[in-house]
């Protein structure tokens, strides 16, 4: 696993304790924090997808913004999911949902992090599927 950048103790510590296989990829100027085995729930086409998180440079005092996936998630059910787009990491492409935090949930430097942000992504794939 490529580790082309470094996480901050907290996170890694946080990671460590999910289990999650992970990969620090820099593509250009951005770094790309990337599990290439990101569970997903049932009623999804895939029951594993690689996860990609945009880490900026002035994280984390900035916040961790949406979540990319690859290959692209569907529903079973057949409904559709909105905000989706394109676009390229490492070469494949990836699922861009656009989901964000609000004036409700903002960031919160110093309390916010990796693991708090895939909570955020855990609940946007379960809300789907309640649509």
């Amino acid at each position: 696993m490529r580790q082309q950048f470094q996480l901050g103790e907290e996170d890694e510590e946080c990671l460590a304790a999910l289990g999650l296989t992970r990969e620090m990829v820099v593509e250009g100027n951005t770094k790309w924090l990337i599990f290439p085995e990101y569970p997903i729930p049932e009623g999804y086409n895939h029951r594993k997808a690689s996860a990609a998180l945009r880490i900026k440079p002035s994280y984390p005092d900035d916040d961790i913004d949406m979540v990319y996936f690859h290959p692209a998630l569907a529903l079973t059910s057949g409904k559709s999911i909105g905000a989706l787009s394109q676009c390229s990491i490492d070469g494949k492409p990836y699922q861009q949902w656009s989901r964000h935090r609000t004036g409700v949930n903002p960031w919160r430097p110093g309390v916010d992090n990796v693991c708090t942000h895939l909570l955020l992504v855990d609940d946007w794939l379960k809300r789907e599927l309640k649509k």
